[in-house]
């Protein structure tokens, strides 16, 4: 899957990250070989028997327990924008007018 700067960019901007162009180019680089490299799993070769969940045969859970948890203005405090009361975050998926 090809990724090109300006698609970094863009994901920086939904990130709220601040990046170069230069960095921008080198992260791209780096993305599609991760992304190749995930793509490249997918022709593994499995034995015929293999189950896909006989490697996630113990119990994994665990009780849930309440634990210290931010109050109020603390949460709010690093956010970028928020009303008192909300966190605001900008709009990203338009509606399509059909």
């Amino acid at each position: 899957m090809p990724i090109d700067p300006g698609e970094v960019r863009r994901l920086a901007r939904l990130a709220r990250l601040r990046i170069e162009a230069d960095e921008a180019e080198a992260l791209a680089r780096d993305l599609e070989r991760v992304v190749g490299y995930i793509d490249s799993l997918a022709d593994v070769a499995l034995p015929e028997d293999a189950d896909a969940l006989t490697y996630f045969s113990s119990d994994v859970t665990r009780d849930d327990h309440a634990g210290p948890c931010l109050d109020h203005d603390e949460a709010l405090a690093n956010a970028p924008e928020h009303d008192d009361a909300f966190f605001l975050v900008p709009k990203i998926v338009e509606k399509d007018e059909a």
